[in-house]
């Protein structure tokens, strides 16, 4: 195959070297800052345009739409997904046993979704999932990845737990709120917690079905409790909103939904009400995980007689802008001061490798936060602060 590669940096000979069928590539030419630029006018003497560019792409769509050099025929050759996008080129230039298979992954994956199949998952870590390939957030980088969705953000929630608690992972509960299809759950008890038991709630039928077949994937259906209902602070029946192209994020508040979003009637029950009715201790909850898509005041207020008896380590996300609108926010943050002393953001950690303990008061001030998503990130609660990790620990 007949290629022109445009390459100012110098990266091309190596790329070419470790990723490319070199029997299948003929080079035509190499453009760079000291050559003629003539050769992108002599069309004819190649098949594609290999741009080696990073951070440049909307100039070279430009020059490409100036010399008349038609997009089907411009390859990013550092960008999978505009491999993809050319499979002819792809299937004849790229190894697929090395770092083209990625580019291979987005492909299948881009194929699948046109035809609504499911799609099996495995990750790095041998865990299996099922999930419709409509899913272009979770399943979709899980596909292309073969790593967990959230792994890192999974790991930091243990290692937290760890630095703060005296956490006995010999028996016990790994509170899941709003499962999805179960990759949170099924990824810490199989990585991190294999003798604990799984109690999962998730509202979507749909995303309930898909997380009763990845347990039993995973062998760990015959020690979860699966239910499918939302949580709450009072017993009723909500509109859920969703999002079939991203079904993790399904939720309640309208105003992040296009006006023509399917619907769903789910239930909402109280988890201290269920504790009552299932007979649970809620000193057996060992681990906390919310991710409720902003209704995360709701979720905490309804289980205020648990965590008043066991203050557990809870991991949830931060959503101002949909907690100001249900005018649950104060309440909220009065709450948690009664029982934790601070709060970590995960996302500092990853930027900086050290965790800053935060007032829980703190919250309050973002408030009017107005970011296009309302969200902040992902917060750790914090009950009582050992002295040898107060303030900033490694």
């Amino acid at each position: 195959m007949k290629v022109l590669i445009c390459d100012y940096t110098g990266n091309s000979a190596k790329w070419i070297d470790e990723f490319i069928i070199k029997e299948n590539l003929e080079v035509v030419g190499t453009i760079t800052s000291a050559t003629d630029k003539n050769l992108l006018a002599e069309k004819s003497s190649w098949e594609y345009l290999l741009v080696f560019e990073q951070g440049a792409h909307q100039f070279f769509v430009v020059l490409a739409q100036f010399m008349n050099i038609p997009p089907q025929r411009v390859i990013f050759a550092l960008d999978w997904n505009s491999w993809a996008t050319h499979p002819a080129a792809m299937y004849t230039l790229l190894n697929p046993q090395g770092g083209g298979q990625l580019a291979y992954r987005i492909l299948h994956f881009q194929t699948a979704r046109q035809f609504n199949y499911f799609t099996s998952c495995t990750t790095a870590d041998g865990l299996h999932y099922v999930a419709t390939s409509k899913d272009e957030a979770i399943l979709g980088q899980m596909y292309i990845n073969r790593q967990n969705y959230s792994a890192d953000t999974i790991e930091a929630f243990y290692l937290l737990t760890k630095n703060f608690y005296n956490v006995d992972d010999s028996e016990g509960i790994f509170l899941d709120i709003g499962a999805n299809i179960g990759t949170t759950g099924i990824y810490f008890l199989k990585k991190f917690a294999p003798n604990l038991k799984l109690l999962a709630f998730e509202p979507d039928p749909e995303n309930f079905k898909l997380l009763r077949a990845n347990l039993i994937l995973n062998d760990l259906y015959e020690k979860t409790t699966v239910e499918n209902y939302g949580l709450g602070n009072v017993e009723s029946e909500q509109t859920m909103y969703r999002m079939p192209n991203n079904p993790g994020s399904n939720g309640m508040y309208t105003n992040f939904f296009l006006d023509d979003a399917p619907v769903e009637k789910v239930k909402i029950i109280s988890l201290d009400k269920y504790f009552v009715e299932k007979n649970i201790s809620p000193k057996d909850v060992k681990y906390i995980w919310i991710d409720t898509e902003g209704f995360e005041p709701q979720v905490l207020l309804g289980m205020k007689n648990i965590l008043q008896e066991n203050p557990a380590p809870v991991f949830f996300e931060f959503n101002p802008q949909r907690w100001q609108e249900t005018g649950c926010y104060e309440k909220l943050v009065d709450f948690l001061k009664e029982l934790y002393v601070g709060y970590i953001w995960t996302k500092e950690y990853f930027q900086t490798k050290k965790f800053t303990v935060n007032k829980i008061e703190d919250l309050l001030k973002f408030r009017n936060s107005t970011d296009a998503a309302g969200f902040i990130g992902d917060i750790f609660l914090i009950h009582e602060l050992k002295d040898e990790v107060k303030g900033v620990v490694e």
